[in-house]
């Protein structure tokens, strides 16, 4: 397997789910890591489900759950506790250059009009997740510095601590319908989001991340 290091740029265009989650829902259903545990603040937390074009490592889709902030070692962090990718080179290198506990499915993207969309992800054959959306409105510009997500993950007794970056334009979104396999994916279909917003175009880095060993 080819390694592709760090830093990424990816292009592409996806939904970026808000959310409020409570603390019983984070602990029970969101496969948090134990160093991370007990220390749910709340804040935002976030799914986004992305069809890049364009990293790389090439083009692949992604599905992945941030439950809100931990508070780690004195600072307010996120954490991807789940995330599916359509290819191995993201597997493998999204462990090695940032810690993120990436998985493999396969995703289907199909655009059932103009402004609706049916994406489906399945793990060896089973769904996932089954989700039609619909963009509405007049778009905007996004940018992640007015909502960060600083991450901290651990892999093989290691810390990972990045920060991504990412920016374009966007217009509102609507879930149509939507199904989660809860052995697989965390249920969100059963609560509110704050918003959902299409973003498309949609370009993102994801820089050097700091390593730190386990003490």
């Amino acid at each position: 397997m080819e390694f592709f290091p760090s830093p990424w740029n990816l292009h592409g265009k996806g939904y970026i789910f808000l959310y409020k989650f409570d603390k019983d829902f984070v602990k029970n259903n969101t496969e948090v890591p134990n160093f991370l545990k007990d220390n749910f603040i709340g804040g935002f937390g976030s799914v986004m489900l992305v069809d890049y074009a364009s990293s790389n490592a090439g083009p692949y889709g992604e599905l992945l759950f941030i439950p809100g902030k931990f508070c780690h070692e004195g600072k307010k962090l996120n954490t991807i506790s789940k995330i599916y990718v359509s290819t191995m080179e993201s597997v493998v290198n999204g462990r090695k250059n940032w810690g993120i506990p990436k998985e493999q499915a396969d995703f289907k993207f199909k655009m059932l009009n103009n402004k609706k969309e049916r994406i489906r992800v399945s793990v060896a054959g089973t769904t996932a997740a089954d989700i039609t959306l619909s963009s509405f409105g007049p778009s905007f510009p996004i940018n992640t510095r007015f909502l960060p997500f600083p991450l901290v993950q651990e892999e093989n007794g290691r810390y990972y601590y990045t920060r991504f970056f990412g920016n374009g334009k966007g217009r509102l979104a609507k879930i149509d319908k939507m199904e989660i396999n809860s052995e697989l994916f965390p249920d969100i279909s059963g609560i509110k989001p704050i918003a959902v917003i299409k973003a498309e175009p949609f370009d993102i880095t994801f820089p050097i991340a700091k390593v730190r060993k386990q003490v």
